[in-house]
């Protein structure tokens, strides 16, 4: 298995096995993920995978079990939405479901058409804010754009066949999937929220945002194998 934090572009910042997994933490901080023991199935995977590993290899479970590691990404986004909707809300931190539903929706209208302008929708911005919590407002609307670009890969992976290949409309599908993605999660989102602010601003944020996403990350990343080790043990 393998267990990435951040993308290793060149070179990676650490490296470590424990327990069988492969730990790797890179340097650009864009994505993580976790890759067990046979997630691809393809011919040159499969001949790289030990004789005496090959039952535990996830092509050799059933398919369900496949599917099931897949959905586990979005299924954590949406249970940790939940959750901090429900202590939000409990604690007066967050508006109603309804009233942040169409603040996201308003948002999305204005960034794809003109029957939101951006003046109508900052002013909406300030007025759900007032009596709230910034951050957990923040946090569940970025929990929301993670559960949409997550569609992407999700849709790639579940049109590849248990031999990790795509083929026929399942390739066009999946390409077209993955240009939304890339450009949903690298441009349209970002150059929406970057025009509500000077450029000198935009880049403090970047910065901050960027030194969070690492400080996060080299926490989460070596926590985890503090505690496969004390498992271990």
């Amino acid at each position: 298995m393998e267990f990435s934090v951040f993308f290793s572009s060149g070179f990676s910042i650490h490296r470590s096995k424990v327990a069988g997994i492969d730990f790797s933490l890179g340097w650009l901080p864009l994505g993580s993920y976790v890759k067990p023991l046979g997630m691809a199935a393809n011919a040159e995977e499969r001949s790289q995978i030990a004789p005496e590993d090959q039952p535990y290899a996830l092509f050799n479970k059933p398919g369900y079990l496949r599917i099931v590691f897949l959905l586990a990404s979005p299924a954590t986004i949406a249970v940790l939405f939940l959750t901090t909707y429900i202590i939000g809300i409990t604690t007066s931190a967050v508006p109603p479901m309804d009233a942040l539903f169409n603040y996201m929706i308003d948002g999305v209208r204005a960034m794809f058409t003109s029957q939101v302008s951006h003046e109508a929708f900052a002013a909406q911005t300030q007025q759900i804010l007032q009596g709230n919590s910034a951050v957990m407002i923040a946090f569940l609307i970025l929990l929301a754009v993670f559960l949409v670009i997550n569609i992407g890969p999700l849709v790639s992976q579940l049109l590849s066949s248990a031999d990790g290949e795509v083929t026929g409309a399942g390739r066009i599908v999946m390409m077209v999937a993955m240009i939304v993605f890339m450009w949903l999660a690298l441009w349209k989102i970002p150059m929406f929220i970057f025009s509500f602010f000077s450029w000198q601003q935009n880049i403090m944020y970047v910065i901050d945002c960027l030194l969070g996403l690492l400080t996060a990350g080299v926490a989460a990343y070596f926590l985890t194998i503090a505690v496969v080790r004390v498992f271990v043990r």
